[in-house]
């Protein structure tokens, strides 16, 4: 049985469950033996009058837990039809950055109030500074439910603040060390409870000083190398004077990583937004496509310009044509394999010097250089045979194979390097590399190409008729 099939099996038994005869302490026994993903993928699937019965079975805390397995869209359509008492005893139990999720996921100002409204007031105030922030930034996804503890406490008074704290705090094993608020150290939950021998050592002896943290406007993706890099779980988030607000988590970063694989995907393919929405209207698609069709458009007929300057070319040697689009098609792949391999090293801030961006050029000049002789070298023999069997002079066909070689190789060399130059010369203008798609990259190169391919021609050819 796969995973989908077992997880469907799972969804089917839990409503089962939930509309069977049993009573609500069975059922409560029940539904405990499944992962709060499961249940939450079967909260999807059920009715409302089922989520009403679930509501009463789950505790609070448990219910809040659900909700977070659940992705903001599908919360909020969930919330929508819920009676706003049930949603209050959520909200208390939720985790400011998934409150902050659904919060934001409203595009409506009285949903949004509303929502508000039913957060503590502590707890609310977190939430309202968190949505003011840009979505691309640590603070929009930062959970301000942390340990803290005092340089000054023992040991024994910082197990006994971890004991209180544990049952409303997400996550526990890394406890931070603050003086008047200021993050001054951390230690992990296992060094503390290590030290439980030693009961009047100070913590401010057993803390680590070398911290690793991240400023509340620090870009999501600088966050995402610093976890990747260091391999942490947690990662303390401070303000500009070094306080303490917040912490980001190892699933608010895969969040945070699978958004920004779907927006570079998104531009590579020449949309403005990739995510797949079955409730998406015609309307909404074209939005999303138009827009860079008609910026392609423009670029395009400056290839129908070329082509038309040189039409004195195609009618002196008609044959001119047929390879075009051998040519054209192969540099657009070229460039469109070198501009991915780039937006990859800049999501792993591999290109963040001279020296390795210098090293990545070179590399691709020399792949586009073997590449172009290997293809060119296959591309002589075939125009070679295809002029064989067209019967045409050997001379002339000769001339004719060297015009589409060298075309390719030149072509496979400039686009190459276009595809690798491009991204880095809108990075240095602190824009999204990502934004050099695929077909903006293909367009270009076939601009360049056309260049390169009738120049030749002209040159080698046509200037001897």
């Amino acid at each position: 049985m796969s995973d989908i099939d077992q997880l469907e099996e799972y969804i089917e038994k839990i409503i089962d469950i939930l509309i069977s005869e049993k009573d609500i302490a069975t059922k409560r026994e029940l539904i405990d033996e499944y992962h709060d993903y499961e249940i939450a993928k079967a909260m999807e699937e059920m009715s409302q009058e089922t989520r009403e019965i679930l509501y009463k079975v789950l505790p609070e805390k448990l219910l809040a837990d659900v909700f977070e397995e659940l992705e903001p869209e599908s919360a909020f359509e969930i919330l929508e039809n819920t009676n706003l008492k049930v949603i209050a005893k959520i909200f208390k139990e939720m985790q400011v950055d998934d409150l902050v999720d659904i919060v934001n996921f409203s595009d409506d100002e009285e949903d949004r109030i509303t929502y508000l409204s039913l957060i503590e007031v502590d707890k609310r105030l977190v939430v309202t500074k968190l949505i003011e922030f840009e979505d691309d930034v640590v603070g929009s996804i930062m959970n301000n439910s942390y340990i803290e503890v005092y340089k000054d406490d023992t040991v024994k008074q910082a197990i006994k603040k971890v004991v209180l704290a544990a049952p409303d705090t997400e996550y526990i094993n890394n406890i931070y060390v603050t003086e008047n608020d200021i993050l001054i150290g951390a230690l992990s939950l296992k060094e503390l409870l290590n030290a439980g021998n030693s009961p009047t050592t100070l913590v401010e002896d057993l803390m680590s000083e070398n911290l690793i943290y991240v400023r509340v406007s620090s870009k999501n993706e600088d966050a995402l190398v610093l976890m990747q890099n260091y391999d942490f779980q947690l990662l303390p988030v401070v303000d500009k004077y070094k306080k303490l607000i917040g912490i980001i988590s190892f699933d608010d970063m895969i969040d945070t990583l699978k958004e920004e694989s779907e927006q570079d995907y998104s531009s590579l393919a020449g949309i403005s937004d990739v995510a797949v929405d079955e409730n998406e209207t015609v309307l909404e698609t074209i939005k999303k496509r138009l827009p860079w069709l008609i910026f392609l458009l423009f670029i395009s007929l400056i290839t129908s310009g070329i082509i038309s300057s040189y039409e004195n070319a195609l009618l002196i040697l008609p044959t001119l044509s047929i390879f075009m689009p051998l040519v054209l098609n192969m540099a657009g792949n070229s460039g469109t394999q070198s501009l991915g391999i780039v937006i990859r090293l800049f999501a792993k801030n591999e290109l963040s010097d001279k020296k390795s961006i210098f090293k990545h050029l070179l590399n691709e000049f020399l792949t586009g250089v073997v590449n172009g002789l290997l293809i060119a070298i296959a591309v002589f023999i075939m125009v070679m045979f295809f002029n064989l069997v067209r019967g045409t002079n050997p001379k002339e066909g000769l001339r004719f194979a060297i015009v589409i070689a060298l075309s390719i190789n030149v072509s496979l060399i400039v686009s190459t390097v276009a595809g690798t130059i491009i991204p880095l010369i809108i990075n240095s203008f602190k824009l999204d590399p990502a934004v050099a798609s695929g077909p903006f990259i293909t367009t270009i190169n076939d601009i360049l190409s056309l260049l390169i391919y009738f120049g030749l021609a002209t040159i080698l050819i046509i200037s001897n008729f």
